[in-house]
């Protein structure tokens, strides 16, 4: 059961259905980004568009696309709320642009959700579900499967790992079916790739440390609210897909994850766990920038150009954006 009442705006579901219920559902907004993607995004919005959740709308933050992706998705979704960038502000950007335009509204969650995902019709039900239970829970994150193999797991659950200064995704590559999955459990690191957060904890309308631009910003989320006293939530019957089939390292991804693992463990890792991580990692990326400068020059390059950008307090878009090409 819901144990809060609707708090009474005049917002419907995001796709105008009419049902008396609604008003009793806490509402929600669903904050998504595209940049260049609009296949992704159609698709996403269809899935939610079939969703059974009442008192829920959906804003679109488009991240500077260059392309025909505002035309399309307002053409195909006159009911979805749109919000443009001037440019490609990154994860971090688009979604504190995102809760800029939100600041002022009535709600009472906020879900960060990934454009290339599918979603359960049934799926926002259990994550409301929990939060409402647990007044002390700040954010939460169900079940997410390989969207080619719908019984791959890619996210079910996480856990901080202070001494290595990252956090990981529990069960990850794993196969387990939905009829197995548990109830829910508290966690210490939700995906930005879903997570549902509880309106009253988002203190500033600078949700996401920009500085990240993206990559491990749900670790530092997660670390930050933790850190605040409130609770993680697990939420397994909370289903959604993810479009992972084609995952790989590149050197646009080493680029911002040598960057920013250091200023994660900076920021998110303080004490005698951050000093490990800092030689753990220092460690780690020395023995692979000596392997890289023989076998793998883009590779070396680019993790060597996010040291020296870390060093220089060079962040948001660095020249990750300018110097590295997106493969």
């Amino acid at each position: 059961m819901f144990l809060r009442s609707y708090k009474g705006s005049s917002w419907k579901s995001v796709f105008g259905k009419k049902n008396r219920l609604a008003m009793a559902y806490p509402s929600v907004c669903i904050l998504m980004l595209n940049c260049n993607d609009s296949h992704d995004t159609l698709e996403c919005l269809q899935s939610l568009r079939e969703s059974t959740y009442e008192s829920l709308r959906v804003l679109v933050v488009d991240n500077g696309s260059s392309d025909d992706s505002m035309e399309r998705i307002s053409t195909n979704f006159p009911e979805v709320e749109l919000v443009r960038a001037q440019k490609n502000l990154g994860f971090t950007g688009g979604v504190n642009l995102g809760i800029k335009h939100l600041w002022n509204r009535d709600l009472d969650y906020i879900l960060l959700l990934n454009n290339d995902t599918i979603v359960e019709k049934d799926f926002l039900q259990p994550l409301v579900e929990a939060m409402e239970s647990n007044p002390g829970a700040a954010g939460a994150c169900g079940t997410i499967y390989a969207e080619h193999d719908r019984e791959l797991v890619w996210y079910a659950g996480g856990r901080m790992i202070p001494w290595r200064g990252l956090a990981i995704q529990e069960h990850k590559g794993e196969r387990i079916p939905k009829r197995s999955l548990g109830e829910p459990a508290e966690t210490t690191f939700v995906t930005g790739c879903m997570t549902l957060l509880r309106r009253d904890v988002i203190k500033s309308e600078n949700l996401e440390d920009e500085r990240l631009f993206l990559y491990y910003d749900d670790i530092e989320l997660s670390a930050r609210l933790t850190r605040e006293g409130y609770r993680l939530l697990y939420v397994p019957r909370s289903i959604i897909y993810h479009k992972v089939a084609n995952e790989r390292e590149s050197t646009w991804k080493l680029y911002f994850s040598t960057r920013n693992r250091l200023l994660l463990i900076k920021t998110a890792f303080p004490g005698f766990a951050g000093l490990i991580a800092r030689l753990y990692f220092s460690l780690v990326i020395t023995l692979k920038l000596a392997v890289w400068a023989f076998v793998n020059k883009p590779f070396f390059h680019a993790a060597l150009l996010g040291l020296r950008d870390y060093l220089a307090s060079n962040y948001q878009e660095g020249r990750g954006t300018s110097r590295i090409q997106r493969n």
